[in-house]
């Protein structure tokens, strides 16, 4: 980790780069709160199950005996509550085991939601601070989140052998002609990678001299406002 103290205020190009960096923090914490969620809701539903399927209640009510999880927007303790979801126990289990859909289904919203804020907001507020084209402001961890993002959403979720070829900092994550994974560790991993690249473009910024704290081997970058300095 290296630090280095400024007096004047955060310039617009700085600025942008330190909301990037509260981006993927928001993100980051949402992430792993959804996963302890997932977890909750697998433990609980795995404890009722086997209540309900002890061996001598199937035995005395064989065609009573119901593995079936519901859930609603409504206190569940009151009466005629709209029911909002019904799902087989075992496909519930599923969905919220690790890896599962439930967790399938959120990394690839928030590589999604990364990817659409960077595009729309935070490049090319990039590029007006330095008076720039677009594209002359450059990320290969958000190109990459490029083809993730198009194989998300066009692709059903695999990439083409040509589609996976593109990718310049996240290929060994993937498998081209196989559907998209994002285990924790590979979350984790995009999430370093998008802070490294902030730390790139802060050094190039500043002028710093990256030799002591080289942006590749950082794990977490802060940018803080006037008063406290900024950290990489």
């Amino acid at each position: 980790m290296s630090v280095r103290q400024m007096q004047s205020p955060l310039d617009d190009y700085e600025e942008a780069l330190r909301e990037c960096i509260e981006l993927v923090n928001a993100q980051a914490g949402a992430y792993m709160d959804a996963l302890s969620g997932f977890a909750g809701h697998h433990a609980r539903v795995s404890r009722q199950v086997h209540r309900v399927m002890r061996p001598e209640r199937v035995q005395a009510n064989p065609d009573r005996v119901s593995t079936v999880v519901w859930n609603s927007a409504e206190d569940p303790t009151q009466p005629d509550i709209i029911i909002n979801r019904t799902v087989r126990a075992d496909e519930f289990l599923a969905s919220n085991a690790p890896g599962g859909a439930n967790e399938q289904q959120h990394a690839k919203a928030i590589l999604v939601f990364l990817y659409a804020t960077w595009e729309l907001e935070l490049r090319p507020r990039l590029a007006s601070a330095k008076g720039i084209a677009v594209s002359e402001v450059k990320a290969d961890i958000m190109g990459d989140l490029r083809h993730i993002r198009n194989a998300i959403l066009h692709s059903r979720s695999g990439f083409a052998a040509e589609d996976h070829s593109k990718l310049l900092v996240t290929g060994e994550l993937f498998e081209p002609s196989k559907p998209i994974s994002l285990p924790y560790e590979h979350m984790h991993r995009i999430f370093v990678l998008i802070k490294q690249e902030c730390a790139r473009l802060l050094y190039a910024h500043l002028g710093v001299d990256s030799s002591p704290a080289p942006p590749e081997q950082l794990t977490d970058i802060a940018i803080q406002r006037r008063g406290r300095g900024h950290d990489a």
